[in-house]
């Protein structure tokens, strides 16, 4: 057969590319260098972008063109590197791994490749598949599917020991991650049971330990340290990698360092490197034991311990599985190859399905997720993680909840803060973004059902949906793209913005517009604070302070009201509302202070309602012996939300204690 598909492991420190050859069979297809796995580095030389091997011995030379372990700042927003202006994402520098392999494949096979089943750690979360989908399309390639990297070394496995019937314990130290995953086998179906992890441990957290220990020895004796400077650092690398492989096969190795004329001779015994690095192997040890208790096992119930990833072949990692399981693992297939065989498989399966061919082999994957899926929820006075979707639920799969209803009176969109992870308090989690569905139809509070749909698809990605249940209608959602951020809610600091809309009309003339003024002024200095602004609009009169957290010009715009006759209260409502555009995250509140008198009442009942459907809170004072109670309280957002004020001291506690609960908002 011969497919257009190939697998790719697209590791932390190296890659490797497979296809299924005409025969069936998976097999690694070498890079133009004939190497079977490449560097994963990329070196950015002039107007040439290059990866693999040129690239990693360049470090020392280009310290600052060479970018390596891209795959640990996957879907990390704040990682960017930056060459001759120009700012790269770790998705774009993965594309350029990623094209290189492909363009070697392509030379090495004869024909145009643009599919793949690229890999995953099995603990990466939402936001670096969603990264890695994009490295893929980078580099010109249809992703077919994520798969994890312990299934894709369970089908290579699997595929070398066709029949069998086994449980598996996948244990994949690669050089910048660690998975493990229970494995059932039966036959020509493998199912993941459970899964964990750390996608920030792997051989180079060796490297460091050895790193570290290397230039404190040399800071000792010579008094400077070479991890001050980039190329020296790289240099240092280089050496105690090599020394680390070495190593692997010899009780002892000497390693010989140099630094601007002073010299290191260092002798490093296989006990010393294991004594530096024994907290990582203790959390390998606790993640294994995690995954047998999660999947309510015991060591016992393991039929094979299968290792993928080049870092299991350091002696303390063996010596510590088989401590553990009382057996050596599995070497069946070569640690540093089986991922990208069984990608391979699994794409030429994918590829063929869709072409409507016969797959090659007729092994089924059924994988499972490694982090549950919550929302937050505000519980008890704080914010809560309820999680959803429990961790290892076989994928994909979904859950709806249909108890969603709106708060508020023509309340049109709902805003939905998602979480993934174990802890109960969600900024332990990672935060997978603030999601605000729209389009629900203006109703009265309580009067719109809502149902939401939480999934993950195949791939480990979670999708959301949400359904308004009275018209049948699904609603469109967007990222929310605002300032605000889940730890902001949960200490207090949603960002808020007030307009005070003060009646200037005829009837405010004297003491009542001199108490206006007084009580809006204290107001502002006790609602002031982080993420807090403050506009000053009349009516007559317009925008007198454009939202602003300077108090010098709240108060000048305050000082400077004048009752001069009429009361265009949906003139200034419409000001402030354009004052006040809404912003995804940003709470908007509008305090009007006015005796209920309007020049234009069914104007007014007009914009009160397009404020309100637009999710801003209308809060009413009442003043003056005039007042009109009910028309105020039917403006008001809520009940409690009018407020009648007789006396100017009235008056002043009105607002300070307004102030007050607006700050605890």
């Amino acid at each position: 057969m011969t497919t257009r598909a190939v697998g790719i492991d697209l590791g932390t420190t190296f890659s490797a590319i497979a296809h299924v050859n005409k025969y069936g069979v998976p097999e690694i297809l070498h890079n133009a260098e004939g190497e079977r796995i490449t560097p994963s580095v990329v070196l950015f030389e002039g107007e040439e972008v290059i990866i693999g091997t040129y690239a990693k011995q360049s470090a020392v030379a280009y310290p600052e063109q060479v970018v390596e372990f891209i795959k640990r700042h996957m879907g990390d927003d704040d990682f960017t590197f930056e060459y001759r202006g120009e700012v790269y994402t770790p998705e774009r520098l993965s594309g350029f791994i990623l094209a290189k392999l492909k363009h070697d494949a392509e030379l090495r096979l004869g024909h145009r490749i643009d599919q793949a089943v690229i890999t995953v750690p099995a603990y990466f979360g939402d936001k670096q598949r969603r990264a890695t989908i994009r490295a893929g399309e980078y580099a010109g390639l249809r992703v077919l599917s994520l798969l994890n990297e312990p299934t894709a070394a369970a089908f290579a496995y699997g595929l070398t020991n066709p029949d069998e019937k086994k449980r598996l314990l996948v244990f994949d130290l690669g050089g910048g991650t660690f998975d493990v995953s229970i494995v059932n086998i039966d036959g020509r179906e493998l199912s993941v049971v459970a899964t964990t992890g750390d996608h920030q441990l792997g051989g180079k957290d060796w490297d460091d330990a050895l790193i570290r220990y290397a230039a404190d020895q040399f800071r000792a004796r010579h008094g400077l340290d070479p991890l001050d400077d980039l190329a020296a650092y790289h240099d240092l690398r280089q050496k105690c990698t090599s020394a680390k492989l070495s190593l692997t096969k010899r009780p002892r190795v000497n390693l010989f360092y140099d630094y601007r004329g002073k010299i290191l001779r260092l002798e490093l015994a296989r006990e010393k490197f294991e004594d530096l690095a024994s907290g990582m192997v203790r959390r390998c040890e606790a993640l294994t034991r995690d995954v047998l208790e999660d999947a309510g096992l015991t060591v016992t119930d393991i039929d094979t311990v299968v290792l993928a990833g080049g870092s299991t072949r350091m002696p303390m990692i063996r010596d510590m599985i088989r401590n553990v399981f009382g057996r050596d693992a599995a070497t069946d297939i070569n640690p540093d190859e089986c991922v990208a065989l069984g990608a391979a498989l699994t794409a030429a399966i994918e590829s063929s399905r869709a072409s409507g061919e016969a797959p090659p082999v007729d092994i089924r994957t059924h994988d499972v997720t490694s982090h549950s899926l919550g929302m937050v929820v505000y519980r008890e006075g704080r914010l809560y993680n309820s999680r959803i979707i429990e961790r290892n639920s076989r994928i994909p799969c979904e859950r709806t909840r249909d108890d969603y209803v709106t708060t508020h009176d023509g309340q049109t969109t709902m805003d939905l803060w998602l979480v993934q992870g174990e802890n109960t308090d969600p900024l332990e989690c990672n935060v997978l973004g603030h999601f605000e569905f729209y389009g629900i139809p203006a109703r009265s509070a309580g009067k719109s059902r809502l149902s939401v749909t939480f999934r993950y698809n195949a791939n480990g990605i979670v999708e959301v949906e949400a359904m308004d249940l009275d018209s049948g209608q699904t609603l469109a959602h967007r990222l929310a793209a605002g300032a605000v951020t889940l730890e902001d809610l949960a200490r207090n600091r949603a960002p808020m913005n007030i307009v005070l809309l003060m009646d200037c009309s005829g009837s405010m003339y004297g003491r009542n517009i001199d108490e206006a003024r007084k009580a809006a002024a204290a107001f502002a200095e006790a609602a002031l604070g982080p993420n807090r602004q403050i506009a000053v609009v009349a009516f007559p009169g317009g925008v007198l302070c454009p939202l602003t957290g300077e108090s010098k010009r709240i108060n000048a715009a305050l000082a400077g009201l004048t009752p001069i006759g009429s009361t265009p209260m949906a003139e200034g409502l419409a000001a402030a509302r354009e004052l006040m555009k809404s912003k995804a995250g940003v709470q908007r509140v509008y305090v009007v202070l006015t005796d209920g008198h309007p020049d234009d009442p069914d104007a007014t009942t007009g914009e009160i309602t397009r404020i309100r459907t637009s999710g801003g809170r209308i809060i009413t004072i009442g003043v003056g012996a005039q007042v009109r109670p009910e028309f105020l309280k039917n403006i008001a957002s809520r009940p409690e939300d009018y407020h009648f004020c007789n006396e100017s001291v009235d008056l002043q506690g009105t607002f300070i204690n307004l102030a007050t609960e607006l700050g605890s908002n």
